[in-house]
């Protein structure tokens, strides 16, 4: 495997890690939120759930060019 496609396979992961903490974060906020904040965090949510879906499919795809 090329070290351009490791270290990218590296920090996808690590940003994949860390937005699912994020997304942990904003599930407990959710619980003990108000309407307003709902919205808000539901808005992040989304968001982080997008990223966290690209991040997976860029990671299958650099996967899929090292093999």
């Amino acid at each position: 495997m090329k070290k351009e496609t490791k270290l990218e396979i590296d920090k996808l992961k690590k940003r994949y890690k860390d937005l699912g903490n994020t997304i942990d974060d904003l599930l407990e906020a959710l619980a003990r939120g108000s309407t307003t904040s709902d919205r808000i965090l539901s808005t992040e949510m989304n968001r982080a759930r997008l990223e966290l879906a690209s991040i997976a499919r860029r990671l299958q795809g650099l996967q899929h060019e090292g093999d």
